[in-house]
């Protein structure tokens, strides 16, 4: 009978933590739970990133729904398709509310994350500091400490910034907690099953965001160094040395870190191949640091103090943005008290803070905006393949976050001790009243709705790969994934973390010109302009150009003037858009255009030509569906004096031809495929001699397939 009440005590508390923290989360993020069908909570960059959230939610549920891998889309940047392993996509979060998702759409779903962000990392602090506080002498104290500093963590100034930042994977911080306290009981208990679960948790934090991955991985290894470490004995506040490192937290804490290599492997190596090519290289961009001052700022946010904090802090970093990493003021409070009552049993979590604080002010410290020139810890691990990808060292505060959050418990818990039972529960309750009043509140949150257009809502847009306008490829714009949602086609380009490598962007015929609205009537290519775009973006299988009118703005009449001269008609228009079908033609053939590596077009009398460097590239295109012989014409010309030009078609083999300083014509001939093969030209430079910097090779003046 005791059992049974003790598990029915259980459950009343946890569901009563639970509605506390659904109770405040409503009050906090107000007037959201009155919009959850309609409406985001974004300031303006969150009305982009809002978007990429519900896209990636909304792809996951179709992913998982029709047998395809979510971590790869052939919807975005086409016909070559994304991989998202890397990118923004957020599993974790899209698994979380899969049958809302496909029940009642994305946008709900997002929403619905965004609360279930504060009440889950609330309650998933909850329980990690509860069992971290679980030599209370009292349930109640322990109880009601623990939801305290629950609060302190998910109502953090920082955890606001991201909702109103609208970056789901960052402000999904439920996952950590979890992390923690599973390898908190593998480190204390040291049995199998909390090992796999340990390195699951920091697997699934990672798979949310892979800034937090980072962090929890390197935190991982801090932390069975930490627990291994022990001293002889405390006494009176002295900590007698030597230290002596035991080897079953050793062993035991290494196992989720294996777990998580082994798995990551594949992927790892994949990153260390291609990383910066496939991510970027962003180590000589401004990055999101932390200046030391920004952990002990007020509530960036509030509605009395927030406009004034954030003047102070722009003044120190000029056009700084994503600063906001500040503790909470009454959090920061309760934690130095329970630091001052408890660092000799709670020390281990006092360093993890301290580090995480540290990597967070990146890679040299700075304070009150004064550049020390003292390089930060981060600065170890910045030159590393897929960390130089990165650049928000700041999100590390979110461990700090939860170490501020176990020792405002802590802090709390001494509080409470101290008084009777129902004084002990006043001050709870004003305690988390403070944590909301000073630190977790933002006032009246704006909201942001993103309009979808009435041909999307109508299903008028015919099926088959859309080029839409503006192409926007990877500015921040995000509304071409919110219209896909709804009609569901691949479209061009896309918005997503990281520009992947996308030659068709920048080089297709067709494309190029809509994206960039400039012409070249007279190039090198056979054929030329219009018919080569036409054909192009016909051969690509694009079936559809759709001008968005008004984020198209002052471009609209140059590129109306385009289309009309690539021969498009209009099959729809209103006031919002226009449908223009590309026609294939009746007898496709193999068209060829310029990539990557050709100089501008240079002309003298009649002649016309581009010159190349040591590399450059030709797109050969069969648009059929069988492979073809053709015949590639060369019109060449080599620079100062003959040189060898090495060619490789696709992966086989390289052969060379000799270039002439006179001009010459050479055919070759081979067996195409169907689709796009790149052909690799390299030859000699040298540099002219009133140009040391430039370097030329081979000059082509004409190119044509048949």
């Amino acid at each position: 009978m005791r059992q049974l009440l003790t598990v029915r005590s259980q459950w009343l508390i946890h569901s009563l933590v639970l509605l506390c923290y659904t109770g405040l989360t409503l009050l906090v993020t107000y007037p959201l739970p009155l919009h959850l069908n309609e409406q985001v909570i974004a300031n303006r960059p969150g009305q982009v990133d809002a978007y990429l959230g519900i896209w990636n939610i909304w792809w996951t549920a179709r992913a998982l729904t029709t047998g395809q891998d979510p971590f790869v889309t052939p919807l975005l940047f086409y016909p070559q398709g994304l991989d998202l392993f890397w990118q923004t996509l957020s599993l974790p979060q899209g698994l979380l509310l899969l049958p809302v998702t496909l029940l009642a759409g994305p946008l709900p779903a997002y929403n619905l994350l965004i609360l279930l962000s504060f009440i889950l990392g609330g309650y998933t602090a909850f329980l990690c500091i509860r069992y971290i506080l679980r030599d209370s002498p009292t349930a109640h104290g322990t109880n009601l400490a623990a939801l305290v500093g629950g609060a302190v963590y998910t109502f953090a100034p920082f955890h606001m910034q991201k909702v109103l930042d609208a970056q789901l994977e960052v402000a999904s911080i439920q996952w950590l907690p979890l992390w923690a306290l599973a390898t908190l009981l593998l480190l204390e208990r040291r049995r199998w099953p909390w090992a796999l679960l340990s390195g699951l948790a920091l697997l699934w934090v990672g798979l949310g965001t892979w800034y937090y991955g980072l962090f929890t991985l390197m935190a991982s290894g801090l932390m069975l160094l930490l627990w291994a470490l022990v001293g002889r004995a405390w006494r009176r506040g002295a900590f007698r040395l030597p230290f002596t490192l035991q080897p079953a937290p050793l062993f035991w804490g290494t196992l989720p870190i294996l777990l998580w290599f082994v798995i990551m492997s594949p992927r790892l190596l994949q990153m260390i191949g291609s990383g910066d090519r496939l991510l970027g290289d962003v180590r000589g961009d401004q990055q999101a640091y932390a200046d030391l001052i920004g952990f002990w700022l007020p509530n960036p946010n509030h509605p009395l103090w927030g406009a004034a904090v954030t003047s102070f802090y722009e003044r120190l970093h000029p056009g700084e943005i994503l600063w906001n990493v500040s503790l909470g003021l009454v959090g920061t409070l309760l934690a130095f008290y329970g630091v001052w009552r408890t660092w000799r049993t709670q020390w281990r979590w006092l360093l993890l803070g301290l580090f995480a604080a540290a990597m967070s002010l990146g890679v040299e410290i700075i304070m009150v905006g004064w550049h020390t020139t003292i390089p930060g810890p981060y600065a170890l691990i910045a030159d590393l393949p897929g960390v130089r990808s990165s650049h928000r060292p700041n999100h590390f505060v979110l461990i700090s976050m939860l170490t501020t959050a176990i020792f405002a418990a802590a802090g709390t818990r001494h509080l409470l001790m101290r008084l009777p039972r129902p004084q002990a529960t006043w001050m709870g309750a004003g305690l988390l009243a403070a944590i909301m009043a000073i630190d977790g509140w933002a006032g009246v949150l704006p909201l942001f709705q993103r309009p979808m257009p009435q041909a999307y809502q109508q299903q008028l847009i015919p099926e088959g790969a859309l080029l839409p306008l503006p192409l926007h490829l990877n500015f921040s714009n995000s509304e071409h994934l919110w219209y896909q949602t709804r009609h569901g086609q691949p479209i061009v380009g896309g918005f997503i973390g990281r520009e992947p490598p996308y030659p068709l962007g920048l080089y297709a015929p067709g494309v190029r010109e809509l994206r960039f609205g400039r012409v070249e009537r007279d190039d090198l290519l056979t054929p030329g302009w219009p018919a080569l775009a036409r054909e192009a973006l016909a051969a690509y299988g694009i079936r559809t150009v759709i001008f968005h009118h008004e984020t198209m703005g002052t471009s609209l009449p140059l590129m109306r003037t385009i289309v009309a001269d690539m021969g498009l008609a209009a099959s729809y228009q209103d006031a919002q858009l226009t449908l223009y079908p590309v026609v294939p033609p009746e007898v496709p053939r193999p068209l060829a255009y310029l990539g990557e590596g050709w100089g501008r077009l240079e002309r003298e009398g009649d002649r016309h030509w581009r010159w190349m460097g040591e590399q450059a590239q030709i797109w050969l295109l069969n648009p059929t569906p069988a492979a073809r012989p053709v015949a590639l014409r060369l019109d060449l010309e080599a620079f100062n004096n003959a040189r060898p030009l090495t060619l490789q078609l696709g992966a086989s083999a390289t052969f060379s031809i000799e270039v002439s300083r006179a001009r010459m014509q050479r055919s070759l001939r081979f067996i195409l495929p169907p689709g796009e093969t790149l052909l690799t030209l390299s030859a000699p430079t040298d540099a002219p001699t009133d140009q040391l910097t430039r370097r030329l090779s081979i000059a082509l003046m004409g190119v044509a397939i048949e």
